[in-house]
C-alpha cells in the first residue's frame, strides 16, 4: 500500500495502432525517485494492480508531426488557430489530429510556435486502453517528447538521436527539449541494411535542413544511438567522438538500476513537461482528483484504526474518554468516506462516451476556424468583415445568435440551436468596403463572386455610407459542414 502512494509508473505503449491495446503487451517500470524497483513486461490490463503515485505513458504515433511556425501573438487561443492554420495549409493530415504547442518569444513582437502534433485515434486508443479506473494516467506523450526530455538533461544542445525498435527506425533532432526534422525509416535485419540505413539518417541530419543549427553543430554533430541501436554505440566502426560518448554516460547514470539507452523513451517520461501531454484536460483532471483523494483516505483510515485500538484499550478505565476517542473516529470515518467519494468511478465514463460522442459528431460540423479563414483569404484588399455570425441552417428564426465554444484540441465549433438542415450552417455576413460608389459596387459583385465557390447566397443588400466614402455589404449564405471539416 505504502508504495501505491509513493512510487512512479512508466510505461511504453509502443505503437498505438494495429491490434487492440488491451491485447498487447507493454513495457513497464516502477520507481522510487531515481531508482528503479522493478521492471518487466506485462498485458494492458495487469498494469492496474502495479500501484503507484501517478502512471505516466509514451506511444508511438505513425505520423506524429513536430515543426515550428512564425506568430505575431502569445495568446493562446490564437497561437492555437495560428498553429492548425500551418498545418492545415501544409495537408499533414488527412483526419483529425490533436495538437500541442510552446510559445517561445523571438523578439519584441515576433514569436515561434513550437508545434508536435499527432493523429486524434492515436490519442483515443490510448485513453481508452490504459486503466483508466483503477489507475488514471496522468500523461501521455509521444516517444520522441520523451527522448527529446531526457537528452535535455545532458545538454541543451543540438544533438542528433538515432533511435530504433524492431524494424522502426526513428531519428531527429533533440535541442532543449524540442523534437526537430523528424524522420521515420525501416530498419533492416540485416548488418549491410542498418549501415545503410544510419548512413543515409547521418546525411540527412548533418545538413541542417534549414532550422538555424550553428557551423559547429553541422561540422562536429553530437549524435547519440539508443534503443536497438544502443549496442551500436560502442563497436569500434563507430568512431564516436568524445563529446558524444560523454552524453551517452551522462544519460546512462540519471537512473539507477534501468537501462536508459536502451530504453529512452520509458525512462524519459519523468522529464517530459505538462505541455506536450497528449490527454485531454479531462483524463488529466481526474489522475489529479485521484491523487488528492488517495493519501488522504489511506492517512484517515489508518488514524481511525489507530483510535478504535486506542479506545479498545483503555476503554474499561476510562469509559468517558473511550466516548470520546470513538466519536473522534467516527468523524474520521466520516471524513475518510468523503475524501473517497472524491476518486472517480465508472460513472464518470459516462461523460468519457458524450466526448467521444463530440468527436463523432465533429464531421457534421461547420469547422469555423477554416471558414473564416477561408473568407479572409478569398476577401479583395481593402474589404474588412465587420460582423459576423453562424448558426444552424434549421435554427428558428430570431433564435439567440450561437456562441463559439471550443471542442477538445480540434477546433471550435457554433453551438447547436437546432439540426442543420441536409448539412448547411447560415452565415450573416457583414462586410465595409471601401470607394467611391461605382468602386463599391463593383468590389461587391466581386467578393460575391470569390465567396460563391464555397458558399450559397441568399439575400444580399449593400448599403453605400456617402459621408465616409463606403458601402456595407450585407448577405446571408449557406455553408455546407463538409467543405469546412
Amino acid at each position: 500500500m505504502f508504495k501505491r502512494m509513493t512510487a512512479t509508473v512508466l510505461v511504453s505503449v509502443g505503437e498505438s495502432g494495429g491490434e487492440s491495446l488491451e491485447a498487447r503487451r507493454v513495457r513497464y517500470a516502477i520507481l522510487k525517485g531515481r531508482r528503479v524497483v522493478s521492471e518487466a513486461e506485462c498485458e494492458v490490463h495487469e498494469l492496474a494492480r502495479l500501484g503507484g503515485w501517478q502512471m505516466r505513458a509514451s506511444f508511438f504515433s505513425r505520423g506524429a508531426y513536430f515543426d515550428r511556425t512564425p506568430s505575431q501573438t502569445d495568446n493562446p487561443r490564437l497561437a492555437a488557430v495560428v498553429a492548425r492554420r500551418f498545418i492545415d495549409g501544409e495537408m499533414l493530415f488527412s483526419e483529425a489530429y490533436r495538437l500541442r504547442l510552446q510559445v517561445v518569444a523571438a523578439g519584441e513582437t515576433d514569436f515561434n510556435l513550437r508545434l508536435a502534433a499527432c493523429a486524434e485515434i492515436d490519442c483515443m486508443r490510448i485513453e481508452e486502453g490504459l486503466p483508466l479506473d483503477s489507475q488514471p494516467v496522468r500523461l501521455a506523450s509521444l516517444e520522441e517528447s520523451a527522448i527529446a526530455a531526457l537528452v535535455a538533461n545532458a545538454t541543451s544542445d543540438p544533438v542528433q538521436v538515432y533511435f530504433a525498435r524492431g524494424e522502426r527506425f526513428v531519428y531527429f533532432v533533440a535541442e532543449a527539449g524540442e523534437v526537430r526534422q523528424r524522420r521515420l525509416d525501416f530498419l533492416p535485419a540485416d548488418e549491410d541494411g542498418i549501415k545503410d540505413a544510419l548512413q543515409r539518417a547521418e546525411l540527412a541530419l548533418s545538413g541542417g535542413g534549414g532550422w538555424g543549427l550553428s557551423d559547429a553543430a553541422e561540422r562536429n554533430p553530437l549524435r547519440v544511438y539508443l534503443g536497438d541501436l544502443a549496442k551500436r554505440s560502442a563497436s569500434p566502426e563507430a568512431q564516436r567522438d568524445s563529446a558524444s560518448r560523454s552524453i551517452e554516460r551522462q544519460l546512462a547514470a540519471l537512473i539507477n538500476g534501468g537501462d536508459v539507452l536502451a530504453r529512452p523513451e520509458l525512462y524519459g517520461l519523468l522529464w517530459v513537461k505538462n505541455r506536450w501531454n497528449m490527454l485531454e484536460n479531462a483524463q488529466v483532471q481526474r489522475a489529479v482528483a485521484w491523487q488528492a483523494a488517495l493519501p488522504a483516505s489511506l492517512a484517515l483510515g489508518g488514524a481511525s484504526l489507530v483510535l478504535a485500538g486506542l479506545a479498545v484499550s483503555h476503554g474499561i478505565e476510562n469509559a468517558g474518554l473511550a466516548r470520546q476517542l470513538e466519536s473522534e473516529r467516527a468523524q474520521i470515518v466520516r471524513d475518510r468516506d468523503a475524501l473517497m467519494g472524491r476518486i472517480p468511478d465508472k460513472t464518470v465514463q459516462a461523460s468519457f462516451s458524450e466526448f467521444f460522442g463530440l468527436l463523432q459528431q465533429r464531421n457534421q460540423q461547420v469547422r469555423v476556424d477554416r471558414l473564416l479563414s477561408w473568407v479572409t483569404q478569398e476577401l479583395p484588399p481593402g474589404v474588412v468583415i465587420r460582423s459576423v455570425s453562424i448558426r444552424p441552417a434549421g435554427s428558428e428564426p430570431g433564435a439567440a445568435e450561437p456562441r463559439l465554444v471550443p471542442v477538445g484540441g480540434s477546433g471550435a465549433r457554433p453551438d447547436k440551436g437546432g439540426e442543420a438542415a441536409n448539412g448547411e450552417h447560415r452565415v450573416q455576413l457583414a462586410l465595409t468596403v471601401p470607394g467611391s460608389y461605382e468602386s463599391v459596387e463593383a468590389q461587391a459583385g466581386e467578393v460575391l463572386k470569390r465567396l460563391s465557390a464555397k458558399l450559397r447566397f441568399g439575400k444580399s443588400n449593400l448599403n453605400y455610407e456617402s459621408g465616409q466614402d463606403r458601402a456595407v455589404l450585407t448577405t446571408e449564405l449557406f455553408a455546407r459542414s463538409e467543405d469546412f471539416k
